[in-house]
């Protein structure tokens, strides 16, 4: 062998020690690499804001699988619970279906401070999205999570906390869907992001008309042309999309009749025939392949 060619040798085995090459490179790229895989339901604590937080994360054995598998983060209503949440939406079995991760947060006495609601989580200042995003590092840290597939819904005051993610945590989250919910009057995302906004019509406690001002300010902040398309999913709902939004994005409402301050097709309203969970998760994975 030639010196020029011996020394060439020398560079290559040199560059591929240092970064890898081959079956080596292949390994090194994996992005599931040292994540758990470990699936099932657990409480899980963190620190954030100076205090101490909790969340239940639960992770279907579908959502393990080798691959970067998508995020809902979920919030409970006012003097409810993440474990409540989980029961009356059904969010863990339509995981195992759908193949995705979720992370129920707790709210501080029960309580998210949403900008427009609630005690006593807001009087006391709570940073509620700071805890939001401490909740996706921390899973991230564990889990094989798609940066580009993670999502937030909430109800009543879940909802209300929901909305503040799109407003304020859009370069985070690349789809939301709030239920039962109003939004503050201040809002800036950052960037055109999927929503749909499930909001019901006889809803004693929030009204509807707070859903209908929340669809108009995001086609809006969207973005979105005067284009609309209209659909009757379920017997008892009749959706409205702006799908012509900014960054290729939809904007939906979907009003939900019959039924008061509830989940649509969950444990409190088993017989209704439009399932929110259903229409939720499907939404996400259409925004967001």
């Amino acid at each position: 062998m030639s010196e020029p060619r011996t020394l060439l040798t020398l560079v290559v085995l040199a560059a591929c020690g240092a970064i890898g090459c081959g079956e080596g490179a292949q390994t090194g790229s994996d992005p599931c690499a040292g994540k758990s895989l470990s699936s099932g339901t657990r409480e899980v604590v963190i620190e954030s804001g100076g205090r101490e937080r909790r969340f239940v994360l639960s992770v279907p054995e579908s959502a393990v699988n080798g691959r970067p598998s998508p995020l809902v983060i979920a919030f409970h209503g006012v003097f409810s619970t993440p474990e409540a949440f989980l029961a009356v939406t059904g969010f863990e079995e339509k995981a195992a279906v759908g193949g995705f991760v979720v992370a129920a947060g707790a709210g501080i006495e029960r309580s998210w401070n949403a900008g427009v609601c609630c005690e006593p989580a807001m009087s006391l200042g709570i940073d509620d999205v700071g805890f939001t995003r401490d909740m996706v590092a921390a899973v991230e840290d564990e889990l094989c999570i798609d940066p580009e597939r993670i999502f937030a819904t909430g109800f009543s005051n879940g909802g209300a906390m929901t909305f503040r993610i799109a407003c304020d945590a859009a370069d985070l989250f690349a789809a939301t869907s709030p239920l039962a919910a109003g939004i503050a009057t201040s809002c800036a995302p950052v960037r055109a992001a999927p929503i749909l906004i499930i909001q019901n019509v006889d809803d004693p406690v929030v009204p509807f008309v707070l859903g209908e001002v929340a669809f108009d300010q995001f086609t809006a902040l969207n973005a979105c042309s005067d284009a609309r398309v209209t659909d009757e999913p379920a017997s008892n709902t009749a959706c409205e999309a702006a799908p012509e939004c900014g960054r290729g994005t939809t904007t939906e409402i979907c009003a939900v009749s019959g039924i008061s301050h509830v989940w649509p097709g969950g444990a409190t309203d088993p017989a209704g025939p439009f399932r929110a969970t259903d229409a939720v998760w499907d939404f996400f994975a259409a925004e967001v392949p």
